[in-house]
């Protein structure tokens, strides 16, 4: 299991965008990778959050060699 930390921009005549700042598979790394991620940031309209990720089934995607 995975934990993302997404970075989400609300733009207020587009739509919002959205970005994987980090992942760790440890709840409480993630936690405090949260808390850093705000208190660094300083534009207002930027959000953090934790996403968990657990992946199931066979990938989407093969690796081409």
């Amino acid at each position: 299991m995975m934990y993302l930390i997404i970075k989400e921009t609300d733009y207020e005549n587009l739509d919002n965008s959205y970005r994987v700042m980090d992942y760790t598979s440890d709840v409480d790394k993630a936690n405090d990778m949260l808390q850093g991620y705000n208190l660094i940031e300083k534009e207002t309209n930027v959000y953090y959050t934790i996403v968990k990720y657990e992946q199931s089934g066979k990938p989407l995607m093969k690796e081409v060699a």
